[in-house]
C-alpha cells in the first residue's frame, strides 16, 4: 500500500497555506497545537508510512534520525533513500528507543503516535499530559503541547487530528488538506523548491487518472468499489467517508460504496458490517495488504463470496 498517495495523498492554494512567516521563525498551527519553528530540524523521526515517504518525497532523508511503523514496503522511488534511515521499530518505539536518537521533531500520520496509551512519553515529560480524548472506552492522554515544552516540536496529518473538529470537515478538500500539509512541512525544513515539485509530481499523476477515467464512455455507469481494510467476521473495517480513499475513487473515476460512512465523525475508516457491504453490492474490491495484516493470510476466509453475489467457484486467493 502505498501510503503517501493512497492513505494521506496530499490543488495547490498556497494563500491557505498555515505559514505565518517566509523566513524563521516559522508560525504553524496544526490540528490546534500552534508554534514556532526557530530554524529548520536536524533531528526527525516519523511515526507511520505516510510521514515518511512524505519526508523522503521532500529530499529530508538527511535530516532524519529515525522512521517507525510502516505498512509495507517503502514507494520503490524513496527506497534507496530510506535505507540510510535507521528504523526505530515495527510498531510505535518505547520512550528510551525514540529518545536515544535525540529529535527535535517528531511527524505522525496518526494520533495514536503521541498517545501515552501507545508511546510511554509521561517517563519524559514527568506529568501527565493535558489532552485527554476518551477512545475505545478508555481516557487516552496524548503530549504534543508538552513534547513541545521540552524542545521536541510535533506534526501531525491533519485527517488523524485528535479532536474532531480539527480534521477537514469536507472530503472534497482531501487534496488540498494533503498540499497544505507539504507546504508546511517544506516550511519547517526550508524546502520550497522540493516542495513544489513533489506537488507538481502528484498533481500530474491525478491528472493521468482523470484522462484515464474521462475516456470511459459517457453511457457506462461508473464502477462501485469497496475499500476494505480489516476482514473481522462481524464488522469488517473499511474506507469512509473523509479520507484520502474517497479522493483516490472519484479521481479514478470510480464510485466510493461508503463515501456516506462516518460524515458525522470526520472518518477516514470505519467499521461495518457484511450485510451492509452486500447491500451495496461492489463492483471492485481493493484489498489493504499492510506488512503487518496481509490479505494473503486470509486466504481460504471469504466472507465476501459468502455475503455478496460471487460465483461459487470464485476463490479467494489473493497471491
Amino acid at each position: 500500500m502505498n501510503t503517501l498517495f493512497a492513505q494521506a495523498a496530499i490543488v495547490l492554494s498556497s494563500s491557505a497555506v498555515s505559514i505565518s512567516a517566509l523566513d524563521y521563525p516559522v508560525g504553524i498551527t496544526n490540528c490546534g497545537v500552534q508554534s514556532w519553528i526557530n530554524s529548520p530540524p536536524q533531528r526527525a523521526v516519523t511515526m507511520n508510512q505516510g510521514t515518511t515517504e512524505i519526508m523522503l518525497a521532500l529530499d529530508l532523508a538527511d535530516r532524519m534520525v529515525g522512521t517507525a511503523y510502516l505498512d509495507d514496503y517503502i514507494w520503490s522511488e524513496l527506497a534507496d533513500d530510506y535505507n540510510k534511515v535507521p528504523v526505530l521499530s515495527d510498531s510505535y518505539p518505547d520512550i528510551d528507543t525514540l529518545l536515544s536518537t535525540d529529535p527535535d521533531f517528531v511527524y505522525a500520520s496518526y494520533s495514536s503516535a503521541f498517545a501515552t496509551s501507545h508511546v510511554n512519553y509521561t517517563q519524559f515529560i514527568e506529568s501527565e499530559c493535558d489532552l485527554v480524548i476518551p477512545r475505545k472506552g478508555e481516557n487516552r492522554s496524548h503530549c504534543r503541547e508538552e513534547l513541545h515544552e521540552k524542545g521536541i516540536q510535533t506534526y501531525l496529518q491533519k485527517p488523524a487530528c485528535e479532536l474532531v473538529e480539527h480534521r477537514p470537515a469536507d472530503p472534497s478538500l482531501t487534496i488540498k488538506t494533503l498540499y497544505d500539509e507539504i507546504w508546511d512541512i517544506a516550511s519547517i525544513f526550508g524546502v520550497y523548491d522540493n516542495a513544489r515539485l513533489l506537488v507538481d509530481s502528484i498533481e500530474g499523476h491525478f491528472n493521468d487518472a482523470v484522462a484515464v477515467a474521462s475516456g470511459t464512455k459517457s453511457d457506462v455507469e461508473p464502477i462501485s468499489v469497496l475499500w476494505l481494510d480489516g476482514w473481522d467476521p462481524e464488522t469488517p473495517f473499511v474506507g469512509a467517508c473523509c479520507g484520502s480513499i474517497q479522493t483516490i475513487v472519484e479521481k479514478a473515476g470510480a464510485k466510493h460504496i461508503f463515501d456516506d460512512q462516518g460524515v458525522e465523525g470526520v472518518k477516514t475508516w470505519d467499521s461495518v458490517s457484511w450485510d451492509t457491504i452486500a447491500e451495496r453490492d461492489p463492483d471492485l474490491i481493493v484489498l489493504v495488504d499492510a506488512s503487518w495484516d496481509m490479505a494473503g493470510m486470509y486466504n481460504g476466509y471469504c466472507p465476501i463470496r459468502r455475503n455478496i453475489h460471487m460465483p461459487s467457484s470464485q476463490q479467494c486467493s489473493l497471491n
